[in-house]
């Protein structure tokens, strides 16, 4: 890889997507959770725009600045993805295959859990989200539990294929506990009556 995959453009990133001979479902995964989380910042920006009488700005900044946290995470976590295989091969090489293995477990695990951090502060945002960015920020509320789901997939997805007794001890608490949080999530099924 010539760049990170995040200074492609949007084409360029789908392009390498689907030309590697591995999948970069992680990198895919983060990369959408990081436009969740950049469609959520905006709402809560608008909100603070539009209904400023109603919100202090000292209740709304400290929001918006840890979901541009949570974006900022999610973005280097695509690029350190998008290159995870190639260190996976050279630990494996190497003889550190276990280190390798760690290495993609830990990845979607956190994407994971950001996905769930930055869902929560949607989430509680609801009650005074203006009216106009009410409904963007319910699709920016769906778009992050299903990111979450899709990595916390992803980890039950490297369990099964490496089934091995540390891994699986190490990783299926994660897992379990990453399920559990997103099962809390309260996305909305319909936005009309």
């Amino acid at each position: 890889m010539d760049q990170p995959v995040t200074e492609k453009t949007i084409r360029q990133f789908v392009e390498e997507v689907q030309g590697q001979d591995h999948a970069m479902a992680g990198a895919v995964i983060a990369a959408s959770a990081a436009q969740a989380t950049a469609l959520g910042q905006a709402c809560l920006q608008i909100s603070r725009v539009h209904q400023g009488h109603a919100l202090s700005p000292a209740g709304v900044a400290p929001l918006i600045e840890q979901l541009a946290n949570i974006k900022s995470s999610l973005v280097d976590w695509c690029d350190r993805d998008a290159v995870a295989i190639a260190e996976f091969v050279a630990l494996r090489e190497a003889g550190d295959e276990l280190r390798g293995q760690q290495l993609l477990c830990d990845a979607p695990a956190e994407v994971s859990r950001l996905c769930l951090s930055a869902a929560n502060i949607l989430q509680d945002f609801r009650p005074v989200v203006s009216e106009r960015v009410a409904d963007d920020l319910e699709l920016g509320i769906t778009l992050l539990a299903g990111a979450a789901q899709a990595a916390m997939l992803l980890v039950d997805s490297n369990l099964r294929l490496w089934p091995e007794k540390a891994l699986i001890d190490k990783y299926e608490p994660i897992r379990a506990e990453l399920a559990r949080q997103i099962r809390q999530l309260s996305p909305v099924a319909r936005l009309r009556d």
